[in-house]
């Protein structure tokens, strides 16, 4: 029965310690940094992956048309096309790609991607220490359509772009962050 009690104390000693946040000070120190970076200056997303919401009528297209790439509907690979999202002062200028479903007209005309310049709204940029991430949250507009958009920023060198439509379905970027030099 002794063993039995020993057993429990040890597994549940570890697993208290295995759930412990290994987020550290110095971790702490490094993303405030980085905030301070991203409000002081201008900067670009620069899309590495992008990963669409899949539902079944993207699914059915894509996947005949990607299969042959190396591709999947689930994560295209858009290394080397230069799609980027710059933030310059109280401005953000998009240029990115969008694969998935318009829900609400567009019109008539080529312009399917996110391709535009917009204001930026109700700024918002936190440290998740859960998550080891800045989150830098803002609203923006294009004519009719409305976006809210998450840039979880875990280094220079990995981010993840969310950006939720009111016309469009929900898509995700992978790429890394760069400073632009002012002029």
């Amino acid at each position: 029965m002794k063993t039995y009690q020993y057993s429990l104390i040890l597994i549940l000693t570890l697993v208290l310690t295995a759930c412990k946040s290994s987020f550290t000070e110095e971790d702490r120190d490094k993303l405030a940094t980085l905030q301070t970076q991203m409000s002081e200056g201008s900067f670009e997303f620069k899309a590495t992956t992008v990963k669409p919401f899949n539902t079944q009528a993207l699914n059915n297209v894509a996947n005949e048309l990607l299969l042959r790439t190396g591709n999947s509907a689930a994560r295209i690979n858009v290394q080397g096309e230069n799609y980027t999202m710059k933030i310059e002062e109280e401005q953000v200028v998009f240029s990115l790609p969008f694969y998935g479903e318009r829900r609400m007209g567009g019109g008539y005309n080529n312009d399917t991607g996110y391709s535009f310049t917009g204001d930026l709204t109700n700024l918002t940029s936190i440290i998740n220490e859960k998550e080891k991430c800045i989150v830098y949250e803002f609203s923006t507009y294009h004519k009719s359509e409305s976006l809210d958009v998450e840039l979880k920023v875990f280094s220079p060198n990995s981010a993840q772009l969310h950006i939720n439509s009111s016309h469009r379905t929900f898509i995700k970027y992978d790429g890394n962050i760069k400073w632009l030099q002012k002029i």
